[in-house]
């Protein structure tokens, strides 16, 4: 009998090899490719622009880097350098491009594209316009450096001055936008790269491939399903209703136990704590206009005893999502957020058609910014500017935008919710503060603010942006008309239709900037809402806990 074992077959674990390292480099190019043909590709040099430069037309390749708070689509300052914003900013004007061409630019976020265009000297108004809107956008770290004890020798008008210190007076009239897709690369390599591995693990042992390819190729699968089911599920569940507005049902953010128990009191530890727990330790940094929240609620009765609560989402332009949730011992419920805080949507760099707009959906239900759950409790977050707060009264720490989600999941009526802020201190961030509106179908409502370290409810049945409670500080923060005409328009018996409800949220919209990017009414009782996009009251959408359920 012949017990010698097969040979090995040299030339193929010498193929196999070759195909593992191919894909090592596939996936190397998917992360490196733009890099280094951009290396190949680049006849400009933003830290050194001569005047005799200017008209000449350059080709360079770029990664997309640009700063978010410039509010001009057709334009965009761009840094030029390193990602750590220490490189040369230099102004693009797309002006010449169509609509498809800048969409390509903005869709390309920390990715590479070869641009083509113009050098011109910018003007003074263009200059002064970028420094205004740098120095509206960022004044908040000023203002928190210095009430932290920093930048003592600092004054406002140095951070403006180093605001635009690397703003280069330059601009690009871009001509063309080319782009190179590289990202596929990286699962692609990743797939050939496993697949190899496999065989040549089989080649090199004398593995029989018919038992070990189907076993290995099955737990590839198995696993990583395992691992990420909830993300998977809930990243499937996302579904698009029309432009600008998506559902999702929340299989992954299911402890909010843990997110109340964090001792979160910045935004960093909160988004440190999402991210680590949800994310894998991925810091997708956040968009901090999107905590700007300039808003209307109010309490009311329909003609048939239901409880109403109306919600106006105000500033700044965003997709909204309608997020379902009942994770596991916690109440079932619908509430609203802003995908723009992670810079999703049609006018931010990811798409939230795209797989990676839909991955980032899937923390969303930590944001939500109003909603209701099964037991008739609504509630919604409203901006005020006045100083931030910052509780101190040895209790866990908490940050207000993570109180929506705590109060839905946990609290049954507004006294539960009460006592749920009152066992936090309570913080807030980015330079203002927040008062919440609470509701529920026993026709409680409170407003609840916080003052002096102390946390104040106030029974009123609506407020927007001004402080509600009497005394040294009401009527500070945003004070308008709204809050008025909400009044008169409810009435003393504040009854009004679900069609009258919306009217009203019409009437007060965006402070007159028609800038409301959604209008919601809430049936506290049928636990339904109603909603209104960007100022369209012609066009409704109605969405039921029981179409989730």
């Amino acid at each position: 009998m012949n017990n010698m074992k097969k040979p090995r077959n040299k030339k193929a674990i010498i193929i196999t090899g070759i195909v593992m390292l191919i894909g090592i480099l596939l996936v190397l190019a998917g992360f490196f490719g733009g890099t280094v043909l951009g290396l190949f590709n680049s006849s400009f040099d933003a830290d050194n622009i001569n005047p005799e430069d200017i008209g000449k037309t350059f080709r360079t390749d770029i990664l997309v880097y640009y700063e978010t708070n410039i509010d001009n689509e057709s334009k965009a300052l761009q840094v030029m350098g390193r990602l750590d914003g220490e490189g040369s900013e230099l102004l693009l004007d797309f002006s010449e491009l169509s609509d498809k061409e800048i969409n390509l630019y903005y869709s390309k976020s920390l990715q590479h594209v070869t641009i083509e265009g113009t050098l011109r000297a910018m003007s003074d108004e263009e200059f002064q316009e970028i420094a205004g809107q740098l120095a509206d956008s960022y004044d908040y770290i000023y203002y928190n450096k210095k009430s932290e004890g920093e930048w003592q020798n600092v004054t406002l008008d140095m951070f403006h001055q180093r605001l635009v210190e690397t703003v280069r007076p330059y601009c690009i009239n871009v001509t063309s936008i080319t782009s190179f897709n590289w990202i596929p690369f990286i699962p692609a390599g990743i797939i050939i790269f496993l697949l190899s591995l496999v065989v040549e693990i089989c080649f090199v042992f004398r593995l029989k491939k018919k038992i070990v390819l189907p076993v290995v190729y099955g737990l590839m699968i198995i696993v990583p399903s395992v691992m990420f089911f909830g993300h998977i599920r809930t990243i499937l569940s996302v579904k698009k209703v029309s432009d600008g507005l998506y559902t999702i049902k929340n299989i992954e953010c299911t402890d909010t136990k843990d997110l109340l128990a964090s001792d979160s009191g910045s935004v960093s530890e909160l988004m440190s704590w999402i991210f680590d727990n949800h994310l894998y330790g991925i810091d997708l940094g956040i968009n901090d206009d999107s905590f700007r929240i300039g808003c209307a609620s109010f309490a009311a009765l329909s003609p048939d005893n239901d409880h109403l609560f109306g919600r106006n989402f105000d500033y700044p332009e965003t997709d909204t999502l309608l997020v379902y949730s009942h994770p596991e011992g916690a109440y079932e419920s619908i509430g609203v957020a802003d995908i723009g805080i992670f810079r999703v949507g049609q006018t931010y760099p990811i798409s939230p058609d795209s797989p990676l707009g839909r991955f980032v959906m899937v923390v969303t239900p930590y944001f939500v910014v109003d909603g209701m759950n099964e037991k008739g409790v609504g509630a919604g977050i409203l901006e005020l500017v006045v100083d931030e707060t910052h509780q101190d009264n040895g209790k866990p720490d908490l940050l207000i935008y993570a109180a929506i989600r705590g109060i839905l999941d946990t609290c049954a009526s507004v006294d539960e919710a009460l006592a749920f802020l009152e066992s936090y201190d309570i913080h807030s961030g980015l330079g203002v503060d927040y008062h919440l509106f609470i509701t529920d179908r026993s026709g409680r409502y409170v407003v609840v603010e916080w003052i002096e370290n102390q946390m104040v409810v106030t029974e009123h049945p609506c407020c927007t942006n001004s402080i509600i409670t009497l005394g040294e500080f009401y009527n500070k923060g945003n004070p308008d008309g709204r809050l008025a005409t909400i009044e008169t328009e409810l009435g003393s018996d504040r009854i009004v239709t679900e069609q009258e409800a919306m009217d009203i949220l019409h009437k007060v919209n965006g402070n007159g900037l028609s800038a409301t990017e959604w209008s919601c009414v809430y049936n506290l009782d049928d636990l339904t809402v109603n909603i209104c996009l960007d100022c369209d009251y012609s066009t409704t959408y109605t969405f039921s806990l029981s179409d989730f359920s």
